[in-house]
């Protein structure tokens, strides 16, 4: 059973939050509560307040929980009606909405990227519907997280044979990858010079603007609903008037922030901003999140 009452248990998350910068009620108790144990079930310790007392006095292990916190599963076109969707339905209507603005560019964000395999699947499924030129447009790939250990791996863009040959479709892995040892495949440069990985907060006061496309997948379910709103909301301005939001596949829009958008794709998540309203920000300030 989960006492969130414990004194121990309630300091590591004061602690915890006091260095994120972000308010102690934007996550759930009941995932800060699991990834704390988990922490200390790898060390050995069974009491909160040990815990505590040990993140007080070691930097490196306070570090440690914070990346546990920030951990996540990520994998190569994960739920691949999403991408079919994405590839089929979004992409052709995005090229119809550039044609019709005379606009060359396509600005894309991969928010809460980690080990790099979102962004790079981003980046191959556009070359797979665009073709060779890209169709003509200059793309850009923003792919951000706030896991410094996790950006390094997306930046090396190096992964193990095993994983892209069981979730990389065959035919793309001869185009887009190169076995560079036994054990390892490493993208293609094509592929790499469209994504510029960069670390950050989804908490942050600031967003970055103009994304055609933002997709923010299996992050939100960890955090509340109200600090979500604030998410969302940052996110409507962060995109073009067109612009697409792309979920995870449990994930959906509640409260006030299920104004903004307009559901476009039920089963692949994918949803569109809604021109006919402005959205109203609660402040948690600074902090991170992330998938």
């Amino acid at each position: 059973m989960m006492n969130y009452k414990d004194p121990g248990y309630l300091k590591i998350k004061e602690e915890l939050f006091r260095h994120l910068k972000v308010s102690s009620d934007a996550y759930k108790d009941s995932y800060l509560m699991r990834r704390i144990r988990a922490r200390m079930r790898k060390l050995g310790i069974t009491n909160f307040m040990e815990y505590y007392r040990l993140i007080r006095t070691n930097k490196k292990e306070l570090d440690e929980l914070l990346l546990t916190v920030a951990i996540n599963v990520t994998e190569f076109f994960r739920d691949p009606v999403v991408w079919k969707t994405f590839e089929r339905k979004v992409i052709p209507e995005l090229v119809k909405i550039k044609r019709e603005q005379h606009s060359s560019s396509l600005k894309i964000w991969s928010a809460a990227c980690s080990t790099g395999q979102e962004p790079y699947s981003i980046a191959m499924t556009l070359y797979e519907a665009l073709g060779e030129n890209l169709g003509g447009f200059r793309v850009q790939i923003l792919a951000t997280d706030i896991d410094r250990e996790a950006l390094a791996v997306a930046m090396r863009g190096e992964y193990p044979v095993d994983v892209v040959e069981k979730q990389v479709p065959r035919h793309m892995i001869p185009k887009y990858f190169t076995r560079v040892s036994d054990e390892r495949y490493r993208v293609s440069p094509k592929i790499r010079r469209l994504v510029k990985f960069q670390q950050f907060n989804l908490f942050s006061p600031r967003y970055p603007t103009g994304f055609d496309v933002i997709f923010i997948r299996n992050v939100l379910i960890y955090i509340k609903r109200e600090a979500q709103e604030e998410i969302f909301a940052k996110l409507y301005d962060s995109l073009e008037d067109h612009g697409f939001l792309i979920l995870g596949k449990t994930e959906t829009i509640l409260g006030n922030a299920a104004k903004l958008f307009k559901l476009y794709d039920l089963v692949a998540r994918i949803y569109r901003k809604n021109l006919n309203v402005k959205p109203e920000v609660k402040k948690y300030g600074p902090g991170f999140g992330r998938r």
